[in-house]
Parts: structure tokens; C-alpha cells; sequence
């Protein structure tokens, strides 16, 4: 059988995203080292700084790495917000990824109206609406550290954006159901 467009399309789009899931579980573990730098140490971001932490022997900088993961990130608010924030939004965007995939790999087999493909699409829309309220609670919390400065960032930028993916998620959802539905119907026509 021949492969149409839309099916080498959805390999290489699985292939893409896996090498996203990929990155995704290698920088998580490292989300809270970045908050306690983003807000403890600004100028540390830089690369030499951050290799100031593996400034002795390697054992001693993931030893200091550590400690920062696991105790120094979590001792201030804003850190620990951060932190948080961006653990939650690294593993629900991971089980987004997890359902393209196998949407995907889906229409990449060449049974895309399937009624598997609507329940895909519902929980990457459950995945997007708790990344909304991830930044909704980060964006209440900055506004009432920081006040209206809070309303110009990019996690109150996620709110609507990830609210409106979660809803055509739903609406994609509900049309790949009545897609299947008609299907099933077709099928049995003879």
C-alpha cells in the first residue's frame, strides 16, 4: 500500500516529538536549579558562572547541583512558585506529546477517525487547561508580590493561550468522535 503525504507527515511529526518528550525528561529534573538562578543569583545564568558550580572536581558539582535542586530552590517563595510552575508545565506538556504521538500514530497507520483519537485529544486538553491554571496560580501569585507588572509576563500570556488550545483540543476531540461515529455507520452500509 502506498503512503499518502499526510502519513510520512505524521512519522516525521512523531519523530520530532519524541525528541521533544526526550528533552522534556532530560531538562525537567533541572527546572528548579533554573528558578533559584533565575531569582536568587541573576548574573550566575550566565555560562561561566554556571560552570563555576563544577568548579572543584565534578563529584563536588553535582553535589552542588544537587543541594540546589533538592534544598536551595525551594527556600524562597518565588523560587519555589517558579519551580513548581515550570515541573508541572514540563510533565503536562510531556503527556500532551504523548497523545500527539499516538494520534499520530493513528493517521500514520491510516486509521484516522478512530474513537481512540477523541480520548487523545481530551486529555491533551486536560494537559492544556491545568498548564492554565499552573499560570493562572503563578500569575495571581507574581501580581500580588509585584503588583500589575505581573499582568505583562509570559506566564500570564499561557492563561489564554493554553485555555484556548485546551478548547480546540475539545473541539477536535468532539469531531474526531463524530468522524468515527460516521465511519462505523459507512461501514455498515453495504
Amino acid at each position: 500500500m502506498v503512503r499518502t503525504a499526510a502519513q510520512k507527515i505524521a512519522d516525521v511529526l512523531i519523530f520530532l516529538c519524541g525528541f521533544l518528550i526526550f528533552c522534556d525528561i532530560l531538562l525537567l529534573p533541572l527546572t528548579p536549579a533554573l528558578a533559584y538562578f533565575r531569582f536568587q543569583n541573576p548574573a550566575s545564568m550566565r555560562f561561566d558562572h554556571l560552570l563555576a558550580v563544577f568548579a572543584y572536581d565534578f563529584d563536588d558539582g553535582v553535589g552542588n547541583l544537587l543541594e540546589i535542586i533538592l534544598k536551595e530552590s525551594w527556600k524562597s517563595p518565588e523560587t519555589a512558585v517558579l519551580a513548581l510552575f515550570l515541573l508541572l508545565a514540563g510533565i503536562c506538556g510531556a503527556v500532551i506529546l504523548v497523545q500527539g504521538i499516538r494520534l499520530l500514530a493513528s493517521v500514520a497507520d491510516g486509521t484516522p477517525f478512530s474513537p481512540k483519537n477523541a480520548v487523545y485529544l481530551q486529555r491533551a486538553a486536560a494537559g492544556c487547561f491545568v498548564i492554565a491554571a499552573g499560570a493562572l496560580g503563578r500569575t495571581a501569585f507574581t501580581l500580588c508580590r509585584d503588583g500589575a507588572a505581573a499582568l505583562l509576563s509570559y506566564t500570564a500570556l499561557f492563561i489564554p493561550l493554553f485555555t484556548m488550545a485546551g478548547l480546540l483540543c475539545l473541539v477536535m476531540a468532539g469531531l474526531f468522535h463524530r468522524a468515527a461515529e460516521m465511519k462505523a455507520e459507512n461501514d455498515l452500509t453495504i
